[in-house]
């Protein structure tokens, strides 16, 4: 009977060593890192070092993903979207509570991490990512909460959604953003070549 209840709890077990490990590995090597840096940004390649953009969604530990809302069906494009179920990666900062943590994944690699948050943190989180990757590098409309810091591998944007009460941070890996986009055109040309080869 022991034996069995020790075998149970052994994968729980190790997912929890792997995450404190991981993050822990992450947060000694950030130290030697510069924030306040674009350089950051992109050295970090994700959130908490829990999460890292380019990788494969199996790489996340088993069982803290459910599809997001419920629906398994892909995107637009070609994309499926995973809440991630893990207490360790809902904070950011020392005071900064996250509501929700998610992930968009491409043929099974990680594009988007998704932060959700109540707005009355929008100040805070504001200033938590001014100081870990720098000043925002462009703010698209002055009468819009959207705040962007572009690298050549990574993209973050910080939008504030008045209506929803509710804040998001998304996380971008620039290359399959690009692959996505390829993919798609690709898909179009296709599809003209068929249509054109069924009119003659």
């Amino acid at each position: 009977m022991e034996k069995r209840i020790y075998h149970t709890a052994i994968p729980g077990i190790r997912t929890a060593l792997f995450i404190i490990v991981g993050c822990q590995w992450f947060m000694a090597h950030a130290q030697t890192l510069k924030t306040g840096s674009l350089k950051y940004l992109m050295a970090s390649n994700g959130f908490n070092g829990c999460i890292a953009l380019g990788k494969d969604i199996g790489t996340l530990p088993y069982g803290k993903l459910t599809y997001l809302d419920g629906d398994s069906r892909i995107d637009a494009d070609s994309c499926i979207k995973y809440a991630y179920n893990e207490p360790y990666a809902f904070t950011l900062g020392d005071s900064i509570d996250l509501d929700m943590v998610a992930v968009r994944a491409y043929k099974d690699s990680i594009v988007n991490i998704y932060l959700f948050f109540n707005l009355s943190d929008a100040y805070k989180v504001l200033k938590k990512f001014i100081s870990l990757y720098g000043q925002f590098t462009e703010k698209p409309d002055n009468y819009s909460d959207i705040y962007n810091w572009n690298s050549s591998q990574v993209s973050l944007s910080l939008r504030y959604q008045c209506k929803a009460d509710l804040g998001v941070a998304i996380f971008t890996c620039k290359k399959l953003e690009a692959e996505i986009e390829a993919d798609k055109q690709r898909a179009i040309r296709r599809y003209y070549k068929q249509a054109l080869s069924l009119n003659y």
